[in-house]
């Protein structure tokens, strides 16, 4: 799928929510043949303290922007009846995302540049960066895959009884990661999770805007992405229903 059908998919199916969620653009990502929309969908009106989902950053990991387009009415339903904020990012990446690879469109390799500019991300990162401030967000989920390893884990900062939650949660669909990872071996995850990974991801800056907690989920690309998928929104759901518990309206 091409990110402009991918875009106009979403629009399509963000319509069901008008009134309550406003499908936004929050300007526009350089990309190829045209610049192209980055888009985020949140209530009408700015409300603080829920779940912020950013996905798409890399382009050949697919399971989450591919979940946020199947289960959006899952999740914005969900959000609803528990009563939390709810603001999604879907793609943040849309050339990489039509070129199914981790570059910019100078085909600059892209992985952080949120808090250090270590990356040649450009422009896309500001305008991310500034709307996401607007939100202040309780909790932070970035959905990411990894191609080189065959163990679902993620990088987590703050709150550790979420993570475990987390992980536990990957662990009902994949093996979870015990010690390094294949891309990085000086990268070791316990039980699971890479904690406080300062690298300028936006996980990394998020924890730094002051959110009880913060991550980036991995999957395993080499997986079935059904299942990849459910594991995301299996996280998402877990997210929801923490929030919910903390503000009165769990179950």
């Amino acid at each position: 799928m091409r990110y402009a059908a991918y875009a106009q998919a979403f629009a399509r199916t963000a319509r069901r929510w008008n009134g309550k969620y406003l499908l936004s653009v929050v300007g526009k990502a350089r990309s190829v043949p045209r610049a192209a929309p980055l888009l985020r969908l949140a209530p009408a009106r700015v409300r603080h303290g829920g779940l912020m989902i950013l996905a798409g950053f890399h382009g050949e990991e697919p399971a989450g922007p591919l979940c946020l387009l199947r289960y959006v009415h899952h999740i914005v339903g969900r959000a609803g009846d528990l009563k939390v904020p709810l603001c999604i990012y879907p793609v943040a990446n849309p050339f990489g995302f039509d070129q199914n690879r981790r570059c910019t469109v100078e085909g600059k390799f892209t992985n952080a540049g949120f808090v250090h500019d270590e990356d040649v991300t450009g422009p896309e990162v500001a305008l991310l960066r500034a709307d996401m401030l607007r939100y202040r967000p309780e909790v932070f989920l970035d959905l990411h895959e990894d191609d080189h390893e065959s163990r679902a884990y993620l990088y987590s900062f703050g709150e550790p009884q979420l993570a475990a939650r987390l992980v536990a949660t990957q662990r009902a669909f994949l093996e979870v990661a015990e010690g390094a990872l294949s891309h990085t071996p000086a990268q070791v995850a316990t039980a699971g999770q890479v904690r406080d990974h300062h690298d300028g991801s936006a996980e990394d800056f998020m924890s730094h805007a002051g959110t009880r907690a913060s991550f980036a989920i991995e999957t395993p690309t080499c997986e079935d992405l059904r299942v990849r998928m459910a594991v995301h929104l299996a996280i998402i759901d877990a997210c929801l229903d923490d929030i919910a518990a903390r503000r009165g309206g769990g179950k």
